[in-house]
């Protein structure tokens, strides 16, 4: 695994660095392989992170990111083809959340897209490398190669998300003017060293945010220009790793591609879902185009999905056992209802929190039953809606505070 271009300047370990990490700590506890980069659970104290976003603002390098640029005269129609919903008409200057399927509608992937252009595209799939898939969709709409081009470009943008309440202030503080006008999922272009930052009012938390794209020239001094609002503020802006990013997309109900649905990179077939079945239905547009598990997609809706998304909650900090299965009391019976995906302790909350997948049959049941590594039984709450919704999330103009 490699360092990412944040890593140091986020580290607050001084016992600790990337190789003592790399080497001492273990994968799936102490950090993830994100892309073949290192992302660690924390870069000093999860919690802190945590509160951070919640009350400040944070900084998460997704510099790892996969990027797929997409450019030509049908750069449109492929993606029309690939993802569940047209994106040809969508604006230009544009950031969007997309899905994809197979020919059984179940999800390949969700991703984060940009339009610059009818003929200009950016799609970052977390992790997965698509590319087979995106060139047999071309073939088989007879796209000639000099008509898009599909071209990774990973390593030719830098990432840097900006989370909280004060992310505005922050990159305001950091020289970047207008800032708060930014609509949601709106980008801009700003000029910056004979480079463009591609900035876009987006995140992962739940709570007002910013992503910035560049040229990884730029990444010294946008250090530079964070380190200069630390002082303005007086504010710490840490970086922060999974574990707090992992409570705060929780805290929003947003789902996770390998976690919550299974993908081509771990395939479990217990976990294959289609986009209704993780609560990505409103990415699909079962009236647009012909896309790929379109008609699949419309015979689930015809004859019922077999799983619905649900949230748990609880005021006790578990550790599961039997891969998190949900049971109910069903007459005299405890029965196997579904599954949790995936689940963390909210600091902000006070609750145990998680996403979980369960069985059309049960999908009006407000509770459900865990049982912990101890053997003891717990009661979670089911809900269908986010254990946290931030107004500000998507208020115009976005608060400044003064400095």
């Amino acid at each position: 695994m490699k360092k990412s271009v944040f890593f140091d300047f986020f580290n607050r370990q001084s016992d600790t660095g990337f190789k003592a990490l790399l080497s001492d700590g273990c994968e799936n506890i102490d950090y993830i392989n994100w892309n073949d980069f290192l992302l660690p659970a924390c870069y000093g104290d999860s919690q802190e992170e945590y509160q951070a976003i919640r009350n400040e603002c944070a900084l998460f390098d997704v510099s790892p990111m996969r990027k797929i640029h997409l450019s030509g005269k049908a750069a449109g129609t492929l993606l029309d083809t690939v993802l569940t919903r047209p994106v040809s008409a969508m604006q230009s200057m544009r950031g969007g959340y997309v899905a994809f399927c197979d020919a059984d509608g179940m999800l390949k992937d969700d991703s984060i897209l940009y339009k610059f252009s009818d003929e200009h595209f950016l799609l970052m799939p977390s992790d997965i490398d698509h590319s087979l898939h995106f060139d047999s969709i071309r073939e088989k709409l007879c796209i000639d190669e000099d008509d898009v081009t599909i071209q990774e470009c990973t390593h030719e943008w830098s990432g840097l998300a900006l989370q909280g309440p004060l992310s505005a202030t922050v990159l305001h503080a950091m020289g970047f003017d207008d800032v708060e006008l930014i609509k949601p999922f709106e980008f801009v272009e700003i000029s910056l060293d004979d480079s463009v930052i591609q900035l876009a009012r987006m995140g992962f938390t739940a709570d007002l945010g910013y992503e910035c794209w560049f040229n990884p020239s730029l990444v010294r001094e946008l250090i530079t220009r964070i380190e200069l609002a630390r002082r303005k503020l007086g504010i710490p802006l840490p970086g922060y790793g999974l574990d707090a990013l992992e409570v705060c997309r929780l805290e929003g109900g947003y789902v996770v591609a390998g976690w919550d649905f299974s993908t081509e990179l771990d395939l479990d077939l217990d976990l294959k879902r289609s986009p209704f079945e993780v609560g990505l239905g409103w990415m699909v547009d079962l009236e647009g185009g012909n896309f790929v598990g379109k008609a699949a997609l419309q015979r689930e809706q015809k004859n019922g999905q077999k799983w619905f998304k649900r949230t748990i909650k609880t005021d006790v900090d578990l550790d599961l056992e039997d891969a998190g299965q949900l049971y109910a009391n069903i007459g005299d019976e405890e029965v196997c209802i579904g599954m949790v995906t995936s689940s963390a302790w909210s600091w902000g909350l006070g609750k145990f929190i998680g996403n979980a997948s369960v069985s059309s049959k049960y999908r009006n049941l407000g509770e459900a039953i865990l049982f912990g590594a101890n053997g003891e039984k717990y009661y979670v709450t089911l809900g269908r809606e986010p254990h946290l919704e931030l107004v500000r999330r998507n208020e115009i103009p976005a608060k400044i505070e003064k400095h």
